[in-house]
């Protein structure tokens, strides 16, 4: 069952996006104006105005925004006919925002898009709320199919079209943990020959009876920690095929491809996690703990679960005090079925001009003078480049530096404190990743979509289950409880699109 995937390109992301996804320095030369690839769309209803891109993106919201946009849109207009209007909505109220502007038909062109994370990517499709886009890449946008392998748009189909364009970023999971390196010397751990989790027992164990400020593992992730346990353990034996809800897996070697969501695996593991809560290894607060921002910026986990990638010790060196990290991943490096869907950009069935909506796309996977434009803002005014790296000007009022939220997030320019050649060991990783034989494969939810919403209001009641004392008696309940809310209809439905998207695709 096991195969690799290769993307056959030399360009080429995530989450932990919820994880912010790396930056890489391959570049693409910018589109010619005087290519069909540049060519400017049909203006305004004839009237001889450049078109308007109106994009709604999450991110930072940006005080400088608008003197960068008018250096953006002399470029836009001057290679491709084209006016940007970029819309910069927190991450906080982004689902909000979006959500009211497709139920109240408001006219835009451009949003960003998620599987599970924000603006859900498959709920909107079967609403009407995006364009399908097959013959609009084709007719204004040909650059994106040179540009982005066929795994991209493989993923992002549903019912056989593609309805948003995924960014191009890292593309597999591999679980593992970063640990302060300054710890790990103190205590002297041998961090390299870890294995298992168990294997970090001795250093949790440090922490916990020396280091009474610090914590042994953790850090909220929005309080997907115990979830992120869970699955790094899962992934090495099965595949995913839906993450909608609960999700449902295959076993690796199963031939039949039978649907199941495993509660007594899960159980085992969810077990583990209390394990880990019983020695003292996690936050006591953690069930009550909404926000732990601060404890994460002072470097306060002595060792944090997450996806391990190149360059992330880094990242992490900048998001949590400034203290040296090493990394160990404890899975192979894995592509599951929606891996493209973390982030993309569809085009808005509200358009006036998707001709020029798609082609904006086209400018933010193809252009790199844009693309790091909008990513980073103006060089001497908003940031330096200092020996190939982008350095932040401060207080400058530009510096979005969330480009994997935009496009072709390998057409970025590295950022200092990035690691040189971060992009290469990248695109290796993900050459030979191994891909899940369902890749492609998408539920759609609506068949069951009460029986979600009554498992999605079990899953919250039992979320932290492992952590107390009666964890048993709690996860017989949660079972009953779910099987009651309608997971073997949903098992059932799930089981039935496979089979269905099987067979039409010559696999069974």
């Amino acid at each position: 069952m096991t195969k690799k995937h290769l993307f056959g390109r030399t360009v080429l992301g995530g989450v932990f996006v919820g994880t912010m996804l790396l930056s890489g320095c391959g570049k693409q030369p910018a589109a010619d104006a005087s290519s069909p690839e540049g060519s400017a769309p049909e203006a305004n209803e004839g009237t001889g105005e450049v078109p308007t891109v109106r994009w709604v993106t999450a991110g930072t919201p940006q005080t400088g925004k608008e003197a960068v946009m008018q250096e953006v849109n002399r470029l836009l207009g001057e290679r491709y006919g084209l006016n940007l209007q970029l819309e910069i909505y927190d991450y906080g109220s982004y689902d909000e925002k979006l959500n009211m502007m497709i139920s109240s038909g408001e006219v835009f062109d451009v949003c960003f898009t998620t599987q599970s994370w924000l603006n859900k990517y498959q709920p909107n499709v079967s609403r009407g709320a995006f364009l399908a886009l097959d013959d609009l890449i084709d007719s204004d946008a040909p650059g994106l199919k040179n540009i982005l392998p066929e795994f991209l748009f493989e993923q992002a189909r549903v019912n056989g079209s593609v309805y948003a364009i995924p960014n191009y970023q890292i593309c597999y999971d591999s679980f593992g943990f970063m640990m302060r390196k300054d710890l790990v010397e103190k205590y002297d751990f041998d961090w390299e020959n870890v294995k298992t989790i168990k294997d970090m027992y001795p250093f949790w164990d440090a922490i916990r009876d020396n280091e009474p400020d610090l914590y042994p593992v953790g850090d909220l992730s929005i309080q997907a920690f115990e979830d992120d346990f869970v699955v790094m353990n899962m992934i090495g034996n099965y595949y995913k095929a839906s993450d909608s809800g609960v999700p449902m897996y295959i076993r690796k070697g199963d031939d039949g491809y039978t649907v199941d969501w495993f509660p007594e695996l899960v159980k085992e593991y969810k077990s583990a996690f209390g394990e880990l809560h019983r020695n003292g290894y996690i936050r006591e607060d953690i069930i009550t703990l909404q926000d732990d921002s601060a404890d994460v910026t002072a470097g306060k986990y002595a060792s944090r679960l997450g996806i391990v990638k190149p360059g992330g010790e880094i990242e992490q060196k900048k998001q949590a005090g400034g203290y040296d990290y090493v990394q160990i991943a404890l899975t192979t490096p894995f592509v599951n079925a929606l891996s493209a869907r973390s982030a993309m950009n569809a085009v808005s069935s509200s358009s006036k001009n998707p001709g020029a909506a798609i082609k904006m796309i086209e400018v933010m996977n193809t252009d790199v003078e844009i693309y790091n434009m909008i990513n980073f803002g103006i060089e001497g005014v908003n940031y330096t480049m200092e020996n190939g790296f982008v350095k932040e000007i401060p207080d400058s009022g530009y510096f979005f530096n969330s480009g994997w939220a935009l496009g072709n997030q390998f057409n970025a320019f590295l950022v200092e404190g990035q690691k040189e050649g971060v992009w290469e060991e990248t695109m290796e990783i993900n050459n030979n990743a191994e891909v899940s034989p369902i890749s492609g494969f998408s539920f759609n939810e609506e068949p069951v979509s009460t029986q979600m919403a009554q498992m999605s209001s079990v899953a919250g009641e039992y979320k932290f289950i492992g952590l107390y004392d009666d964890f048993e008696t709690r996860f017989d309940e949660y079972v009953a409880k779910m099987e009651q809310a309608g997971i073997e209809e949903y098992k059932a439905e799930v089981q039935k699109q496979l089979d269905q998207w099987l067979e039409a695709n010559g696999k069974k």
